[in-house]
Order: structure tokens, then C-alpha cells, then sequence
């Protein structure tokens, strides 16, 4: 899997020894694990290159122009579920992530025991959950929504169309792929295909029967007799690890 991970900090040293960590778990993740890395050298810069787009941010507090703190709030007018880590020289501004939801701090200088702690529980939170967002190529532009939101994709030709619930509402987005590729890519996110023209978020399940699953948002799909045991065994697996499916 690949993460875009935003390190923000006024300190070329500091930009450095996170990249060089990053790098050094990759390197040592038994699973196939990359990270696609943004510098920025104040707050204000990462405000101005969609914020929205990150899944971890390594956020500096004494920064030029807007301080961390207030960065990551606004960071959350756009962003819900990003994970941010503050890294800071001074202990006493760790109280103050809890105001923004902050999954952590990192105390300078950065030592590598510190920094694998906080990125343990950054990656286990990223694949236990559905917090990840992912970044759609469509004809109308560039399109970011959380992973929960999507209820099933459908394959047409060379076309990939992503059904998305909002307000109630079902929404698709088109644009270019491989429902192999996207089978892989969102598996071990909690979901599996119905069929070879369906790939459905468990998450969105209301019922499976008589050959049929119902999804979120009055949604019916076959479940063709090739992949029967196989979604049937993912959608088990799935309830007996998160129980009741709640959206």
C-alpha cells in the first residue's frame, strides 16, 4: 500500500531524519509498504497544497507565519480524518493536540524509539479503520473522499465507476483503471467482489441473500456463482473482526 505523508518543519535537519525513518520502516515492513513524501517548510505552505490529500502529517508547533497548532485546525476544516503528529521541542505543547485530534507528539530531537511508537499506532489505526482517502482522477478533475464513503465500484470496459453515498444520495464518479488493481489496492480495507464487474465495500452491507446483496442507499447486486464462496468467506471474516456494521 501507498501513503502520502505531509512533513512540515521549518528545519531541513528535522525534514530529513522523518524521511530517513519513513524510508528505514519501508525498508523493514514485512508487507509491501511505500510512502510518498511532501516537504514543506512552514504551515502556510502545506495549507496552500491541499491538506485534504494527506493521510499522516508530521507537523512542527514554532514554525515561521501560522504556528502548528493553528495549522491543524486548519487542517481539519478540510480534513476529518487525517493523522497528525506533532513534533515539537517543547513538551508542554502536547495537551494541546487534543483539541485537534492529534494522534500524537513526538518530542526533538527525534529519536527512533519515539518515532516508531507514534507510527506503530498511525498504521495500525490506518488499516483497522476506513480513515484512508483516496484521490480520484475523473473528467471533471481530481476528486478526494474518505474510503468509508464509497459503497461499490463497478467495472465497464476500461472504465472504473465509483458509487459513493453522500446525504443519502448515491453518487458516480468515472475515471480509468483495473478492478484487479483496485482489488488489491482496497482488500485489506474490507472489500471483495461480488462478481467481475463488482467490488463491494463490506462496510455498506445490509443483507446477502437469495443470490443478491443489498447494499447502503436501496442498492441490489448479483453475486455471481464464481465468486459466491469467496465474497461469502470475506463478508464472515469481516463481521466476526468489527461485528454490528455501523456507517
Amino acid at each position: 500500500m501507498k501513503y502520502k505523508i505531509a512533513v512540515v518543519d521549518d528545519e531541513p535537519e528535522y525534514i530529513n531524519r522523518i524521511k530517513d525513518l519513513l524510508n528505514g520502516y519501508s525498508a523493514a515492513s514485512k508487507e509491501e509498504l511505500s510512502f510518498e513524501i511532501n516537504e514543506f517548510t512552514t504551515g502556510d505552505e502545506l495549507l496552500k497544497n491541499s491538506p485534504n490529500s494527506f493521510e499522516i502529517i508530521f507537523l512542527d508547533i514554532n514554525m515561521p507565519g501560522t504556528n502548528g497548532l493553528r495549522v491543524a485546525k486548519r487542517v481539519r476544516d478540510q480534513n476529518k480524518t487525517a493523522i497528525i503528529i506533532f513534533c515539537t521541542h517543547y513538551a508542554q505543547y502536547a495537551i494541546n493536540g487534543y483539541e485537534v485530534n492529534a494522534l500524537g507528539y513526538i518530542l526533538k530531537p527525534i529519536e527512533e524509539v519515539s518515532f516508531k511508537h507514534n507510527f506503530d499506532r498511525a498504521m495500525k489505526l490506518l488499516k483497522n479503520s476506513q480513515s484512508r482517502r483516496i484521490r480520484l482522477k475523473t473528467l471533471h478533475g481530481v476528486e478526494i473522499m474518505p474510503v468509508s464513503d464509497i459503497v461499490y465500484l463497478e467495472i465497464q470496459i476500461h472504465n472504473l465507476y465509483y458509487y459513493v453515498l453522500k446525504d443519502d444520495t448515491i453518487i458516480d464518479y468515472r475515471t480509468r483503471g483495473s478492478m484487479s488493481e483496485m482489488t488489491n489496492n482496497l482488500g485489506e480495507l474490507g472489500f471483495a467482489r461480488c462478481s467481475a464487474c463488482y467490488l463491494v465495500n463490506l462496510r455498506h452491507v445490509v443483507s446477502v441473500n437469495n443470490g443478491e446483496v443489498r447494499l447502503h442507499g436501496g442498492v441490489v447486486l448479483p453475486i455471481s456463482r464464481k465468486f459466491l464462496r469467496s465474497f461469502t468467506d470475506s463478508f464472515m471474516k469481516f463481521l466476526g473482526k468489527n461485528g454490528t456494521l455501523n456507517v
